[in-house]
């Protein structure tokens, strides 16, 4: 074979035959991958081109991840190129050709890839797993393209939150592992309100998921809100925090009976929680416009008692799927189910 082209040292590869069609897994450094990689959007004509464009903000997002120091920036899972008949199989190794125009056509993983950009990454590399095909027909670029997007399943976001005890606690953001210590308590302590009553692996046989719950009540963590990260908060140490939630739920459950945790009722659920935790700090700000004293030394002040006379202004609100039917979806409802509450409690 009489070689035309420049090409970089052979590597060890895989073969792996699936059908009609064998490519090849191997490493390669994400510097020298970039070298010749290009990728082929899809333009507004609609007539070529097979991915979507790259989005700026999700390379940044990316490039900051491999930078990490606080979690480890690994990248195990395969990016999926075609090479161009120049390259070839032989003797167990992967010879890939050099080319000014590109060698490397990215079908899958093309964000993984650029985020390793200079502007990006900061010069952070490393070697990624590769599978290669050898000029791969432009059908089967688009078929493979098409399958790995349109195939997977996104991962349940419930599942992924139930794993963060597992993981190093510097790993985690600080909300999502105070919030998920809320939801573990709140679905299995005896006092709580809540025992049994969260779908922790998502699924609708409870009223709302685990991944709702938590972003709702990561949102008491929001500048201004309750929980602020703050050290003069006395609303700050987690054990304060957990026995407000417990007394303001435990309110909640009292002053709505029939609407606790029932699946024909939007209390328990998402919009319902998103909506009641926005009038906490409503409530907790008026309580100490009337001095009255929210924690001391030992822990907590007050309990479900000082919420209730707040929640019994709204105790005319049936909060029943059937009354008000599609009135608040999303978070457009939530924000006027909050403003309807918070009026009718302030007036």
């Amino acid at each position: 074979m009489a070689f035309k082209h420049e090409f970089y040292r052979p590597r060890t590869a895989i073969e792996v035959k699936q059908g009609n069609y064998t490519f090849y897994v191997f490493t390669i450094n994400s510097n020298d991958l970039l070298k010749i990689a290009y990728t082929s959007p899809r333009n507004q004509d609609r007539k070529r081109g097979i991915q979507r464009g790259l989005d700026k903000n999700r390379l940044k997002e990316i490039g900051q991840y491999y930078q990490s120091t606080k979690e480890p920036g690994i990248l195990p899972n395969a990016i999926i190129i075609s090479l161009s008949k120049d390259s070839f199989f032989k003797d167990g190794k992967i010879n890939i050709c050099v080319k000014d125009q590109g060698e490397a056509f990215i079908i899958d993983g093309q964000h993984r890839l650029y985020g390793f950009l200079p502007e990006y990454a900061n010069g952070i590399n490393m070697d990624l797993v590769v599978s290669a095909f050898i000029d791969l027909q432009d059908d089967m670029k688009a078929y493979i393209f098409r399958t790995i997007n349109m195939k997977q399943r996104k991962i349940n976001p419930s599942l992924v939150y139930d794993l963060i005890p597992m993981l190093r606690k510097e790993w985690v953001e600080f909300e999502d592992y105070r919030a998920k210590f809320f939801v573990d308590y709140l679905n299995t302590a005896e006092n709580s309100p809540w025992r049994d009553g969260v779908a922790m692996l998502g699924g609708r046989e409870r009223t709302i998921t685990q991944a709702s719950f938590i972003s709702r009540l990561k949102s008491l963590f929001k500048k201004d809100n309750v929980f602020e990260n703050e050290e003069d908060n006395e609303l700050f140490e987690e054990a304060i925090q957990v026995s407000l939630l417990v007394e303001y739920f435990q309110a909640l459950k009292e002053t709505f009976p029939k609407a606790w945790v029932n699946k024909n009722y939007i209390l328990c659920k998402d919009v319902g929680i998103a909506a009641t935790l926005n009038l906490l700090r409503l409530v907790i700000e008026d309580l100490r416009k009337k001095k009255k004293k929210i924690t001391d030394d030992k822990g907590l002040m007050i309990d479900k008692n000082d919420f209730k006379p707040y929640l019994k202004k709204i105790a005319g609100f049936s909060f029943s799927g059937e009354d008000y039917g599609d009135q608040y979806l999303g978070e457009g409802g939530i924000r006027k189910l909050t403003k309807e509450l918070q009026r009718t409690i302030l007036g």
